[in-house]
C-alpha cells in the first residue's frame, strides 16, 4: 500500500510533451465555456449509468484549468485548476484508461483537495478524448465515493463513449467551418454581404433597445477597373486584399467590416454617432492614401449615414443612405468621404 509522502500533499501532473499542439487542438474546436448541449449531456448520463458511479464528467484540459462541457452528480462546480485536475494525469497516456481504485492510497492524489474536500474522489477512471491527431484533448471520466474497479465491460464502454465524444468535436468544429465558409468571402476574408445583412439587423434591433446611435460606412475604390485593364486581374485582387486588411486593422473589434461587391465594401459601426463615424471614414480614408500599393496608387470613395435606431423601421434605409452619400462623393471629386445629410 502507498501513502503521500508528508513533504507534498499531492502530485500535479507533468506537461505533456506536445503541449501547444495539444492546447491548439482543443481550443480549435470553440467548444471552451460554452453553454451546455444535450448530445453532451447523454454522453455523461451514459457514463453513469455504464459505469454505475454517482459522478460523470466530460473534462476538457486547457492551460491552466479543466472545464466541464458536461456533468453529473457535481452539483454547481464548472472547472476546476489544473494543478488537482485528475484528468491532467489520464491525457498523459492517451492510449489507455486511467483507473483509480482508492484515491487515499495513490501518492499522485492521497493529499489532494478533491480528495480530503468536496467531493470526496475515491474513485476515479478517465478514457482520454483523443482528436485525429493524436491529440488529448480532455477525457470523459466517471468517479465515486467509494473504492473500487471497473469491470472489463464498463471500461469498453467508457472508451466507446471517448470516442464517440471525440466525433461530436470534431462534428461541431466541420459545422461551425461550413458557417464561417457560408459568411465569409473568400478572397479578403471578410464577412460577406449575408454576413453583413445579418450582423446589421442584430445591430438595429439592440440599439433600438437601448437607444445607442448607429453608423455605416460604404466604401469603392476610385477608378478599380483601370487596376485591372492596366496590370490584371491577379493585381486587382491583391489590391481587394491589401484593402482589407488595412480596413481590418483600422476599425475596433466591435465594427464589422465586410465585402459587399466586387471593389465594394461596408463597415458596419455599433455605439458611432454621425461625428464620430465620419471621423472614421475620413481615417480610412487617409490610411488608404498613405499605404504602399504595388502598382498605383489607391483611393476611395466614402458613404456615411448614421441613425438613432427605430424598432418599426427598416435598417436596411442605413444602407440605401450611405449608398446615395457615396454616389455623391463620387459626383464631387471621389477620394473623399460624404455624410448622407451633406448630400442635398
Amino acid at each position: 500500500m502507498q501513502t503521500a509522502p508528508l513533504h507534498t500533499p499531492w502530485q500535479p501532473a507533468a506537461l505533456p510533451f506536445n503541449e501547444s499542439r495539444r492546447v491548439a487542438a482543443l481550443r480549435a474546436y470553440d467548444v471552451l465555456d460554452t453553454e451546455t448541449e444535450q448530445a453532451y449531456d447523454d454522453f455523461t448520463t451514459l457514463a453513469s449509468a455504464v459505469c454505475r458511479v454517482p459522478i460523470a464528467l466530460i473534462s476538457l484540459v486547457d492551460s491552466e484549468r479543466q472545464w466541464f462541457k458536461s456533468k453529473v452528480g457535481l452539483g454547481q462546480a464548472t472547472q476546476t485548476p489544473r494543478d488537482v485536475a485528475f484528468c491532467a494525469h489520464a491525457i498523459l497516456r492517451p492510449g489507455e484508461t486511467m483507473e483509480v481504485p482508492d484515491a487515499t492510497h495513490d501518492v499522485r492524489f492521497a493529499g489532494n483537495p478533491l480528495v480530503v474536500g468536496e467531493p470526496h474522489i475515491r474513485f476515479y477512471a478517465g478514457a482520454p478524448l483523443v482528436t485525429p491527431d493524436g491529440l488529448s484533448v480532455g477525457t470523459v471520466c466517471v468517479i465515486d465515493h467509494e473504492p473500487r474497479h471497473l469491470q472489463a465491460q464498463e471500461r469498453q464502454g467508457l472508451q466507446s463513449l471517448a470516442r464517440q465524444i471525440v466525433t461530436q468535436l470534431e462534428l461541431r468544429h466541420s459545422q461551425a467551418a461550413l458557417v464561417h465558409d457560408s459568411l465569409t468571402d473568400a478572397l479578403t476574408d471578410l464577412w460577406n454581404r449575408r454576413a453583413f445583412n445579418r450582423r446589421l439587423q442584430e445591430e438595429w434591433m439592440r440599439h433600438a433597445r437601448n437607444g445607442r446611435p448607429l453608423s455605416l460606412l460604404s466604401l469603392d475604390l476610385d477608378h478599380f477597373k483601370r487596376i485591372n485593364d492596366e496590370f490584371g486581374h491577379p493585381a486587382g485582387d491583391a489590391v481587394l486584399a491589401q484593402t482589407a486588411q488595412l480596413l481590418r486593422k483600422s476599425v475596433r473589434l466591435s465594427d464589422l467590416p465586410a465585402r459587399v461587391g466586387g471593389e465594394e465594401f461596408a463597415v458596419l459601426l455599433p455605439e458611432t454617432d454621425a461625428a464620430s463615424a465620419m471621423g472614421v471614414a475620413e481615417k480610412l480614408r487617409r490610411v488608404l492614401v498613405d499605404a504602399a500599393w504595388p502598382h498605383a496608387p489607391v483611393t476611395a470613395s466614402i458613404g456615411v449615414s448614421s441613425a438613432a435606431p427605430d424598432r418599426h423601421g427598416d435598417p436596411h434605409v442605413l444602407i440605401a443612405q450611405a449608398d446615395q452619400a457615396l454616389y455623391a462623393a463620387k459626383q464631387r471629386g471621389r477620394n473623399r468621404a460624404q455624410r448622407f445629410a451633406q448630400c442635398a
